[in-house]
């Protein structure tokens, strides 16, 4: 989905010095998410981009994990 690799993008300084295993939580009421990129998380899950993911938490958030971080 477009507007997730663009959200990724916009944020891939950040995401990118997650460490393995960490999260970064973001509301669903985030400026940087609209109802189409949300409601693609609940459908699908996840979605991966440039080694980062983004996925639909049950604690009702979106949550983002770098998955090239090293141990």
């Amino acid at each position: 989905m477009k507007k997730l690799e663009q959200f990724i993008d916009n944020n891939f300084s950040d995401f990118s010095l997650l460490e393995d295993s960490e999260v970064c939580e973001i509301s669903l009421n985030d400026e940087d998410l609209d109802s189409d990129m949300i409601d693609y998380l609940k459908t699908n899950y996840r979605f991966d981009y440039k080694g980062i993911c983004v996925y639909y938490s049950d604690a009702n958030e979106i949550w983002v994990e770098n998955m090239l971080a090293e141990d």
